[in-house]
């Protein structure tokens, strides 16, 4: 009797046990496997810079014809969220600087071409780090004259289109090699020469860092 009392209670023992180590594992094993689809997510920063070939145009000038290139310095910021692994969304401030000398005037020129846009970037595959580029908001180009004339510009309309890739460097940082391409217009379309169009090529290397959700 007292054998088969030991036995039922062994027995007892063993089921309340499976169970419980049962749930104890799966609870583990929920909380190791679980993990994120894709390497994107959250909200994201992105610091950069690159050389910026920029060209510009009035519609007085003959169709087709564009200034020479002038290269210069090109920075960028941009922030904001990632709506999935295909789409990140934000907004990005941009400037492209030129310093020059005017032998004709004997006097420093500083030209700038900035922009403050609304962005997006879609990556077509969702574990590759390619991504299309497009943008659209305002935009400035304006002169800093050190002499007779002083600062002069005019705010219009740019858009932008570019291709880049991101890569993983480490568990919260992106390295992200781009090319793009920005069109600035602006003016007074009653004015002699009419709007002002301008553009600028960009290739850089960001720095985007993924801090979470």
């Amino acid at each position: 009797m007292r054998n088969t009392t030991k036995a039922l209670i062994t027995i007892v023992a063993i089921l309340l046990l499976v169970p419980s180590s049962a749930l104890l594992a799966q609870r583990r094993r929920g909380l190791v496997d679980v993990s994120r689809d894709s390497e994107r997510y959250g909200f994201w920063l992105s610091v950069g810079g690159g050389a910026g070939w920029e060209r510009f145009r009035f519609d007085a000038d003959p169709p087709g014809t564009w200034s020479e290139d002038q290269a210069a310095p090109s920075l960028w910021i941009a922030l904001g969220g990632t709506v999935n692994p295909h789409l990140r969304l934000g907004g990005e401030a941009n400037v492209w600087v030129h310093e020059h000398f005017d032998e004709i005037n004997q006097y420093n020129v500083t030209s700038t071409l900035s922009s403050a846009m609304l962005t997006g970037q879609f990556y077509p595959a969702r574990n590759l780090g390619l991504f299309l580029k497009g943008g659209l908001g305002i935009s400035r180009s304006g002169e800093d004259i050190e002499g007779p004339g002083g600062s002069v510009g005019e705010t219009g309309f740019a858009f932008l289109g570019g291709v880049g890739y991101e890569i993983k460097l480490g568990r919260n940082l992106f390295l992200s090699p781009l090319a793009s391409l920005m069109f600035h217009s602006s003016g007074d379309r009653d004015a002699p020469e009419g709007n002002l169009h301008e553009r600028v090529f960009v290739v850089g290397v960001g720095l985007t860092f993924q801090p979470g959700r």
